[in-house]
């Protein structure tokens, strides 16, 4: 008999499953908390930039200019002069954004299903973030409640 998932491995497949099939508690939703669309919202601060320059220059086999891959606040509170966290200069760098003509605004690494193409390699600040639905699952299965 083979042993029950660890806490940590029973969280890390339910935040999989979620992102991918149930984003926000949205059956067949994927990859909001990847993109900006209507919402006050920045995918930032990025604190392992240039740590993950390197893992996307290993992952892709290309070096990435630092601009390619972020935007500063200058540039930020341009974009967006709407959203009051692109005017936050504490919320940069942030992680840039596809200008999309249907305002979807998604992270460049976002792949057309909505999967991660850069899972096992993303920034921080993606690994850290749990929207409050995935809080509530993970509480709700694990006991453990999760901030």
């Amino acid at each position: 008999m083979s042993e029950p998932p660890s806490e940590a491995e029973l969280t890390n497949q339910i935040i999989h499953y979620t992102c991918l099939k149930n984003c926000y508690g949205k059956k067949g939703n994927a990859g909001a908390c990847c993109t900006i669309q209507d919402r006050d919202w920045i995918i930032g601060p990025i604190t392992d930039a240039n740590e993950f320059l390197e893992r996307l220059k290993k992952h892709f086999g290309k070096n990435f200019r630092f601009d390619e891959v972020f935007i500063q606040y200058n540039e930020g509170k341009k974009l967006f002069p709407e959203k009051t966290t692109w005017q936050n200069p504490k919320h940069y760098p942030a992680l840039r954004v596809l200008m999309d003509q249907e305002g979807i605004y998604p992270c460049p690494f976002l792949g057309s299903s909505k999967e991660c193409t850069i899972q096992s390699i993303k920034p921080a600040i993606c690994s850290a973030y749990l929207c409050d639905h995935l809080k509530t699952v993970i509480s709700n299965v694990t006991g453990n409640p999760k901030k």
